[in-house]
Formats: C-alpha cells, structure tokens, sequence
C-alpha cells in the first residue's frame, strides 16, 4: 500500500507538468512510457515463446512520437508559433504510415538477411502489433498536445480517465451484481455494470466541474460536455479489457513491475492507449 502511494505522488504530479508545461520533458516523458509499454508487452509474449524483435519493436515504437513532433515543428520555427496559429487540422497523422511502413520492411530485411522461413510471420506480426497497440495508439497524446487548448485538453482526459477508473472500482465493490446479478464482462470476472455506470455517471460530473471551475476557456460546449466524458469512460473501460485479453492470454497478472503495487506502464496506460486516438479525432472533427 505504502508503494503505491509513493509512486502515485510522483506519478501524478509529474504527468500534470509535463502535459501542462512540458515541451522537450513533455517529449521525453511520451517515449519513454512508450519503449517500457512495448517492452512489457514484448515480455509478455515472450512468456508464451513467441519470438519478437525487441529492439527494433522499441526503436520503431519510440520514433513514431518523434516523427510527429518534428512535423510539427516543420509548420513554424517555434512552437509558440504554432501554437498561436491552431494548426489542430494541419498535423500529417501519414507521418505515423511511414513509420510502419518502413518498420515492415525492416523486419521482412531482416528475416531474408539471416535467411529463415520458419515463424517469419508470427515474428513479423507480433513484433508490429506492439509497436501499433502501444506506440501508433497512443503517439496521438502528441498533436493532442499541440492543438488549440492542448495542454488543457490532455490533463482534462487524464483527469476524466482517473476518475472513470477510480470510481468504476469503488461503485463496483459498493454496488456490485446488487442490481445486476452478472458481471460487465467474463474477461474481466470483478468488473460489474454497476460500476461502469458509475464510472459514467462521476465522469459527466467531472468533465461539467472541470469547464466550471478549472479550465473556463477549454473549447468544448453543449451537448458535447456530456457526449465527450461518456465516451472517455466507455473507451476506457475497453481499453482497459482489452489489456486484460492480452494479459489473460499471455498468462500474467500485471505487464510489468516497474510501478510496483501499480504493476507496469501499461496497466496505468491501457485505458489512455485508446482514449488518446478517440479523443483527438472527436476534438478535431466535431469541436
């Protein structure tokens, strides 16, 4: 208990700063969830015996966020610049394409140099699914960032994602199979649909305190205040048994120890590796 209460009160405020304040530790912060996500997802494949390129998988993974950030930067000579001129419509999402394109290619180079068939395509294939499900996802924290209002943006879906998950447990160990006999999902037996009602219901409250109190002149109006934190913690909650598939079939508890009693990166993240991509083309195309 005690660790993970230490490493919430370094976690939380560091993510608060880098995503209100960061622009290089902003940067730094992104890669590096992202190359320890896609090593514990590595590591848990490899608990299975399936053969993955490790290091190729974390370098193609990490040069994703970078790639669109130096894209951004290709629109002005300084981010305060861009920033002032809203250049939400103009972030190129195909710079992403490259980057998996010539991932592909680098892994099929590499099976022809050493010359092997066997398990090519399982070695090719799982090698890239973790460079998409934890990298091409969740690489869209970046033009999130540098939208109009990005920062803003990034910490009320951080908020909104916290309070989805927190009161999700809560009203579920409260309230639990009391109205509803059967659970939300055999993936996942202790999740109930109390508690993702719940979490529905706190996170509209939140998403309506936040414009209210904390960010006043975040753009978001109308019927999308409630449309928006719905989808928050509907995506969430898949997002979140979504990791759960891939942890019950690779057979592990949590993905990694690094947080300690939080598990790994990626069992703090799951729900954002979603939420991120939704969230970011909602913004752009309805607000």
């Amino acid at each position: 208990m005690l660790n993970r209460i230490l490493v919430a009160l370094i976690l939380v405020p560091l993510t608060v700063y880098v995503y209100l304040y960061g622009d290089k530790s902003f940067m730094i912060f992104t890669v590096l969830l992202i190359g320890i996500g896609i090593h514990e997802f590595y590591k848990m494949m490899e608990s299975k015996g399936i053969v993955v390129n490790k290091v190729a998988g974390i370098i193609l993974g990490g040069s994703i966020p970078i790639t669109l950030y130096f894209s951004l930067l290709s629109h002005e000579n300084t981010l305060g610049k861009l920033i002032k001129k809203n250049i939400e419509h103009n972030v190129d999402m195909s710079m992403c394409t490259m980057v998996l394109i010539l991932g592909m290619f680098i892994l099929m180079f590499i099976r022809i140099y050493q010359n092997k068939v066997k398990g090519s395509s399982s070695y090719i294939g799982y090698t890239m699914l973790g460079i998409l499900y934890v990298s091409f996802l969740f690489s869209h924290i970046v033009p999130i960032k540098y939208m109009l209002n990005g920062s803003q943006w990034l910490m009320t879906i951080q908020i909104l994602v916290w309070i989805s998950d927190t009161f999700a447990y809560l009203v579920g160990v409260k309230f639990g199979r009391k109205l509803f006999s059967r659970g939300l999902c055999e993936i996942s037996p202790k999740k109930s649909i109390e508690g993702s009602l719940g979490s529905i219901i706190f996170t509209v409250i939140t998403m309506l305190l936040i414009k209210r109190f904390l960010f006043k002149d975040l753009n978001i109006f109308g019927i999308h205040l409630f449309i928006v934190p719905i989808l928050v913690a509907m995506i969430g909650q898949i997002g979140d048994l979504a990791e759960s598939v891939f942890k019950r079939e690779f057979g592990v508890k949590d993905s990694g120890k690094i947080l300690g009693g939080h598990g790994g990166i990626l069992d703090r993240y799951d729900s954002l590796i979603w939420v991120f991509p939704f969230m970011y083309y909602y913004i752009n195309i309805f607000l």
